[in-house]
C-alpha cells in the first residue's frame, strides 16, 4: 500500500515530467522557425551563368591552361554526342577542340597533341587507303582514342586494319538481340550490375536497355566492360561485346557499340574511360544526392469519392496518417537529403480550397526532418501556370505570409512557361529548378543567368535498367543523383499500384538497394545543391604529381570542394588541406578545404 507522502512526492514528479515536457514541445514550437525559409539569398550574392567554367570560353578563366588535359573530337558539335562531349569537357574543366575530319585536324597543325581524341566514325572517309595508319599515328604519339560511334558492321567486316586496330576478332552476327547486359566492377562507381529480362515480370517491366546491336567477338588484347548476355549458353569471353577498351604500347582505343555515348550515360562513360588511362584520375565532382517527392503535400480534401473509395478517409487524413510516416521512414533509411515539392491544390478549377492547418503541420514536419518545402508547378486541371501561381501567391500570403519558396519543379512546363513563370512575383526567391530528365547531357547548368537547374534521373518508383545505368554514370562523372516519386498517383489513383502504401513501399525497396552504394556522398537539399552546383560550375583547378604526392590548386574556389580520385593499386594515407573517405576499392572521395591541397599516396 502506498502511503500518503510517496504517494504526493509520486504526484508531483509526475506533474514535473509532464510539465518539462509540455514546455519542451512549446520551445521547440517556438524555435522551430519553419515560418521563413534559411535558403532564401539575394540573387545578386550568388554564383551566376557567367562565373560558370567553359572550355576555352574568353572569360580569363584559362590559369591551369599549361597544365589543362586537352580532348580532341572528330565529329559534329551541335549533335548529341558533340553536345555530351562538350558538356563532359566543361564539367571536368578541360580543353576542348572540335574537327569534322581527320583532315581538318591534321591541317591545324596544333604543337601539342591532345590526351584523348573521341572519333564519330561517320566523319571519317574509310575507304581511304591509309587510314588505319593515321590512327595509329595518333595512339603512336599517346593519344587515346575513343569511337563514340563505331562505323557501320559492313565496314568492319570488309575491314581487317579496322577491326585489328578495333581488337575485334569476328563479326559473328550483323545484329542480333540478347536477353541482357552485365556491367563489369570497377567501371562505374557502384559495382557490378545485371541487366537482365528473364522471366519474371517485374524484371521484363525494368528492361529498357537497348539489347541489339552487331555481335563482335573480341581479342585477348582486349578489356569488356558492358557485354551483352545471349539466351543460349556459351563461353562469357565469345558474348556480344558493348564497351570496351584494346590497350597499345603508348595508349588505348575504346569503342561504344551503341548509342551511349548520344545521352547523359556518355558523361559517366568518359570519366570511366579517362580514369583508365592513367595510373590515377581526380576530378571535381558536386557531391549532392537528392530524394525529391513530387507534388506532396497536398493541403486540399480534394477527391472526397476516390479517397473514400480507396482508403475510407479523407485526403489530408492519408497524406498525413500513412503517407507522411512511410516517407519519413525511407528518408531515415537512406543517406539522401529530402525535399517535398508541394502543390497547394491538385485541382484549381474545383471548389477544394487549400488548409493553411495542414501546411503548417507540414511546414513543422519538414523542419524537424532537416528537410525542405519546395513548389511544384504541376495541377491536373488546365489551369494555366499564370493563373496557378496567383492562386498559390494568395493562399500563402494568408498561411505563412514570410515564407519563400527557393526551389521550384518544373513537370510538364514548357521551356518558354517555364522561363514565364520564373519571372511571375510568387518565384522570384527561386534559385534553383528541378525537371524531369529528357534526354539532355547538361544534367545540371544554369536554367537562366541566376536559376541554376537539376535533372531528376529516375522515378524511384519504377527505376528501370536503363535508369539505373544513367544513376551510375552520373555519380561516376559528377558525384550527383536525384530520384523522384510522384505522389499526385496517389492522389488520384488509378490503379491498385497507385496507392500510398505500394507507391512508397516500390519508392523505398528502390531507393534502399539502388543508391546503398553512394552512402559515403552527401545528402543535400534541392536549394543545398544549388550552393554546391554553382561552386562546382564555377570552379577552376590544376593538378600535378611529384612522387607519392599529388597537389590540387583550385582558382578563387569557394570551399569546400568535392573531387573524385582514382587509383590503381595505391591507396591515399594524407590529405593536408582537406580530408578523404574511401567511395569503394581505388575510388576516393577528397574534400578540399583550401586552395592548395596536397595529396600523399
Amino acid at each position: 500500500m502506498v502511503s500518503r507522502r510517496n504517494y504526493f512526492a509520486i504526484t508531483v514528479v509526475m506533474f514535473i515530467v509532464f510539465f518539462l515536457f509540455q514546455f519542451t514541445n512549446v520551445v521547440l514550437e517556438g524555435w522551430n522557425g519553419y515560418e521563413k525559409n534559411s535558403y532564401v539569398r539575394n540573387k545578386g550574392e550568388l554564383a551566376g551563368r557567367e562565373s560558370a567554367y567553359e572550355a576555352e570560353a574568353e572569360n580569363g578563366k584559362d590559369t591551369f591552361a599549361d597544365v589543362r588535359k586537352r580532348l580532341v573530337y572528330i565529329g559534329d558539335a551541335d549533335d548529341a554526342a558533340g553536345g555530351v562531349i562538350k558538356n563532359w569537357v566543361n564539367y571536368t574543366k578541360r580543353g576542348m577542340d572540335t574537327y569534322g575530319t581527320v583532315q581538318e585536324y591534321e591541317k591545324a597543325g596544333k604543337d601539342t597533341a591532345p590526351e584523348i581524341m573521341v572519333i564519330d566514325a561517320e566523319h571519317i572517309d574509310w575507304e581511304e587507303k591509309d587510314i588505319c595508319d593515321r590512327l595509329a599515328s595518333y595512339t603512336d604519339q599517346g593519344i587515346n582514342l575513343i569511337f563514340s560511334k563505331l562505323p557501320g558492321v559492313s565496314v568492319i567486316k570488309e575491314n581487317k586494319e579496322l577491326r585489328d586496330f578495333l581488337g575485334i576478332e569476328e563479326v559473328r552476327e550483323d545484329k542480333t538481340t540478347v536477353e541482357g547486359l552485365h556491367l563489369y566492377d570497377g567501371f562505374l562507381l557502384g559495382g557490378e550490375a545485371f541487366y537482365v529480362t528473364g522471366d519474371e515480370e517485374e524484371n521484363q517491366e525494368k528492361q529498357d536497355m537497348e539489347l541489339t546491336f552487331p555481335w563482335y567477338t573480341l581479342s585477348k588484347d582486349t578489356k569488356v566492360y558492358l557485354q551483352g548476355m545471349p539466351k543460349e549458353e556459351m563461353d562469357a569471353g565469345d558474348y556480344p561485346a558493348v564497351i570496351w577498351q584494346r590497350r597499345l604500347e603508348k595508349a588505348r582505343v575504346f569503342a561504344v557499340n551503341g548509342g551511349y555515348m548520344e545521352e547523359a550515360e556518355g558523361l559517366g562513360i568518359l570519366s570511366a574511360m579517362s580514369s583508365e588511362m592513367r595510373d590515377y584520375e581526380i576530378y571535381p565532382i558536386v557531391n549532392a544526392q537528392n530524394m525529391i517527392v513530387i507534388n506532396y503535400p497536398g493541403t486540399a480534401s480534394e477527391n472526397e469519392e476516390g479517397m473514400e473509395e480507396r482508403y475510407g478517409q479523407s485526403m489530408p487524413e492519408v497524406f498525413r496518417n500513412i503517407a507522411w510516416p512511410s516517407v519519413v521512414s525511407v528518408y531515415r533509411r537512406n543517406t539522401l537529403g529530402l525535399t517535398c515539392m508541394m502543390t497547394p491544390q491538385y485541382d484549381y478549377e474545383e471548389d477544394d480550397f487549400p488548409s493553411k492547418t495542414e501546411l503548417e503541420f507540414y511546414m513543422k514536419r519538414l523542419k524537424e526532418q532537416s528537410a525542405e518545402a519546395g513548389l511544384s508547378g504541376e495541377s491536373i486541371s488546365d489551369t494555366p501556370i499564370g493563373q496557378k501561381l496567383d492562386e498559390d501567391e494568395r493562399f500563402m500570403e494568408e498561411a505563412l505570409p514570410e515564407y519563400k519558396f527557393t526551389s521550384f519543379y518544373a513537370g510538364k512546363l514548357t521551356e518558354s512557361e517555364l522561363d514565364s513563370a520564373l519571372h511571375d512575383d510568387m518565384l522570384k526567391s527561386i534559385r534553383t529548378v528541378a525537371a524531369d530528365y529528357d534526354g539532355d547531357s547538361e544534367v545540371i547548368g544554369y536554367q537562366s543567368d541566376y536559376v541554376t537547374k537539376q535533372s531528376i534521373l529516375s522515378d524511384g518508383v519504377r527505376h528501370t535498367y536503363r535508369e539505373d545505368f544513367r544513376v551510375r554514370c552520373i555519380e561516376t562523372a559528377l558525384g550527383y543523383t536525384s530520384v523522384g516519386m510522384d505522389m499526385s498517383r496517389a492522389a488520384y489513383p488509378e490503379t491498385e499500384q497507385d496507392e500510398v502504401d505500394k507507391l512508397v513501399s516500390e519508392f523505398g525497396a528502390n531507393v534502399g538497394s539502388c543508391w546503398k552504394n553512394f552512402n559515403t556522398l552527401d545528402g543535400t537539399t534541392l536549394s543545398e545543391g544549388d550552393r554546391r552546383i554553382r561552386n562546382f560550375l564555377a570552379l577552376d583547378y590544376g593538378e600535378s604529381r611529384e612522387r607519392n604526392t599529388i597537389r590540387l590548386e583550385l582558382e578563387d574556389a569557394v570551399t569546400p570542394a568535392w573531387f573524385i580520385l582514382r587509383t590503381d593499386e595505391e591507396t591515399v594515407s594524407r590529405v593536408k588541406g582537406g580530408s578523404f573517405s574511401m567511395l569503394e576499392e581505388g575510388v576516393y572521395l577528397i574534400e578540399a578545404e583550401d586552395t592548395e591541397v596536397m595529396i600523399e599516396l
